[in-house]
């Protein structure tokens, strides 16, 4: 017989139910039993007892871990070193006895350059930390090019603390006290980088002769690479400072573009109760045509540009962004990726639309709970600024931790780079006119810091998925509340979600601890393979084919894994809710049910979701044009899509959070809809409690006195 049979009458998505102990007497099959019948059932339980103790009392005691990892990264770290530089000597710039002097100064700056410099790739990755060049704080970078053989003016040297200047000036730069050149340059990150390298710099070297670095002539070549450093470094600077101007220019537009979007999303889903199945189709039309014309409009500006001479314009790394625009195969990408996207929608369109109908009453059902129990859907505002409070927890930790290392010194001889080890002492002494000299390195953090930082880390996945699955079990029970009751306007118990709240903090925190840790788990493992596939492409060695295949295997395994367990486990957070029982029973009722509606879990659910999908499209991208067309003609800012980005992200992250609760109401409603197939057939003494239209949807119904009795209601 089917799940929930009626007459003759079977639901098209229903399998036959082999696996369930019905009427009959069968017994229970490899999926459990089927729900039976329980006329004192009515929603959520209210007798119940606590759950996973033992997992809770730890989850506690790891959480005071957390508070003394804290208290030791605060007594040990210092976050001064991570914003100011380190010079040569081991003095942190900015602070102590150099407090006015907040800039690193290079003496030699070409020679933190690798010594074969082939692509991009190695200029970008050159080491300003451990570099070998004597490295000073200055109050100020230098602002004009000087070299020591053509002045005799001593203020335009830059020389070592304590530096006799009482010498020459060729004295003191051939004794290594003070920087042969000097170039004008800008402070990026309190460090001070040439802005001068190219054609000025040639001219500079063709005026002063040649200048040697580590034994190597500087070269045209040299000076290119150098110039692809700077223009990386430098206009990344200005490009930030860019588009911090813009977000000061508008910030309080894009505020309030992120209040529209929180308007937009909670009208959305109210009317969703109403005009649900034309909602859906016509949004799901107005994306496909949205993204249509994506495809159309790339597709003829790489036409326009192909028919046209682009050779001569020159692309520039970072330097300016709008010339991303003028390439041709820019705008062939774009296409090709609208293109398969849209492919990608029809084709789905058009396998599941017998099965839209019905997700489409689901949709309307999830939306009637809402509105019935409206303070739900700003509920995850309690648990977004517990995970906010909980990140800034997080990361002043980890910059604490980070910065809780001890400085390295290594002997530079014949200035050459060694492993040999020194101290600050020696350092500091600084011995003039010596082959060998001890130079401040790195930070360099121990064992145990390593180990603390790989607790904070877990700690900070465990936390965060506990507040996740805390929001998920508080909202299933309120949910799960309004779905059982008869009358859902007399039968609703009044503040459902407080008391729901209340129920899951008091009861079932082990289990949510139980649950989240399991995430947990798996991330860690995701972040240290991420980590070691990091230092495999850092160590210099590339890792053998075999080696790169099975890494990749892992990582897709465990986000597969991953992503299944907390699909199981926000059903088995449902089925916490609503029973009161532990984790893994829960788990095990949840994952059995499931399996034995696969069809409907596999169609209905998924068809949802997909539809929720697109309403979260639809908002999105309707804000996003309308911010497009709103700063596309201020000529105040330097880049028009900067305040665009941020409201497109902003709103898309507002509509998540609210299609989330939608979401989970959904999901709540689907499991109901489901127990209540397994229980109940229709019957007097067995009525459905979902809604007329959904049954007659499946092709199910109540008995007429039933329904009477409903409607007297």
């Amino acid at each position: 017989m089917g799940c929930c049979g009626n007459g003759d009458k079977t639901d098209a998505l229903e399998m036959e139910d082999h696996n369930g102990e019905g009427d009959d007497g069968k017994p229970a099959g490899k999926y459990g039993k089927s729900k039976k019948y329980d006329p004192n059932f009515a929603g959520p339980i209210k007798n119940r007892s606590c759950t996973d103790v033992i997992c809770c009392l730890l989850f506690a005691v790891y959480v005071i871990g957390m508070l003394a990892v804290g208290f030791l990264a605060y007594t040990w770290g210092d976050p001064k070193k991570l914003l100011f530089p380190t010079d040569s000597h081991g003095n942190v710039c900015g602070t102590g006895s150099h407090a006015d002097q907040k800039y690193l100064f290079f003496f030699d700056l070409l020679e933190c350059l690798p010594t074969s410099v082939q692509s991009v790739t190695d200029v970008t990755s050159l080491s300003i930390t451990g570099c070998k060049t004597p490295q000073v704080c200055v109050k100020e970078c230098p602002t004009t090019n000087w070299y020591y053989k053509t002045s005799n003016d001593k203020s335009k040297l830059f020389c070592k603390d304590n530096t006799p200047m009482n010498q020459s000036i060729s004295d003191l730069v051939d004794n290594g006290h003070c920087a042969k050149y000097t170039l004008q340059s800008e402070a990026l990150a309190y460090r001070c980088v040439p802005t001068v390298i190219g054609e000025t710099l040639q001219s500079f070297l063709d005026t002063t002769g040649p200048i040697t670095t580590d034994g190597r002539n500087v070269t045209t070549e040299t000076i290119g690479w150098a110039r692809v450093a700077q223009a990386v470094l430098v206009n990344l600077q200005n490009l930030g400072e860019k588009l911090i101007a813009d977000v000061r220019e508008t910030w309080y537009w894009v505020l309030g573009g992120f209040g529209i979007s929180m308007v937009v999303s909670l009208l959305y889903i109210i009317m969703m109760r109403w005009v649900a199945g034309l909602m859906v189709w016509l949004t799901t039309y107005l994306v496909l045509t949205i993204i249509g014309y994506a495809t159309y409009y790339c597709l003829m500006e790489y036409k326009r540009l192909a028919d046209i001479d682009t050779s001569s314009i020159e692309f520039e790394f970072l330097s300016n962004v709008s010339s991303y625009a003028d390439k041709k195969e820019t705008w062939l990408a774009l296409g090709i990726i609208c293109g398969v996207v849209l492919l990608v929608l029809i084709l789905l369109l058009l396998a599941l639309r017998k099965r839209i109908v019905i997700a489409i009453q689901l949709i309307k059902e999830g939306s009637k709970c809402l509105s019935s129990m409206l303070s739900t859907l700003f509920f995850p505002l309690v648990p977004w600024l517990m995970q906010l409070i909980l990140f800034a927890w997080f990361v002043a930790v980890m910059v604490y931790l980070v910065t809780s290392g001890v400085a390295e010194y290594k002997e530079i001889k014949n200035n050459t780079l060694t492993e040999g080890i020194c101290s600050a002492i020696d350092a500091a002494a600084d011995e003039f006119g010596k082959n060998v000299t001890c130079s401040f390195q790195q930070y360099k953090t121990d064992d145990n810091i390593l180990r603390l930082q790989i607790f904070h880390l877990f700690g900070w996945f465990w936390i965060m998925n506990f507040i996740i699955a805390f929001g998920q079990c508080a909202l299933a029970g309120a949910y799960a509340s309004w779905y059982w009751a008869w009358d859902k306007k007399t039968d609703v118990p009044k503040l459902p979600l407080m008391y729901s709240m209340g129920r899951t903090l008091r009861y079932h925190c082990g289990s949510l601890a139980f649950g989240s840790l399991i995430i947990a788990i798996v991330q860690i493992i995701r972040a240290a393979l991420e980590y070691l596939e990091y230092k495999l492409k850092g160590s210099g060695k590339e890792p053998s084919p075999v080696a790169k295949y099975l890494l990749k295997c892992l990582k897709c395994f465990f986000w597969c894994l991953e992503k299944f367990l907390k699909f199981l486990n926000k059903n088995a957070y449902i089925e916490i809710a609503v029973y009161g029982k532990n984790f893994c029973t829960s788990a095990k009722n949840a994952f059995f049910l499931l399996m034995r509606n696969i069809l409907r879990v596999a169609v209905l659910d998924k068809v949802t979701d997909f539809l929720l999908f697109i309403g979260k499209l639809t908002v999105t991208g309707a804000m996003g044009v309308a911010s497009f067309y709103f700063f596309s003609n201020r000529d105040d800012l330097n880049y028009n899509l900067a305040p665009v980005i941020i409201v497109t992200v902003a709103t898309y992250a507002v509509a998540s959070a609210f299609f989330g609760v939608y979401e989970m109401a959904i999901n709540t409603i689907f499991l109901c809809f489901l127990e209540d197939c397994e229980r109940h057939d229709g019957s007097k003494e067995k009525p459905f409690y979902m809604s007329k239209k959904l049954m007659k949807i499946l092709g199910k119904k109540n008995d007429k006195a039933v329904e009477e009795s409903k409607n007297n209601n």
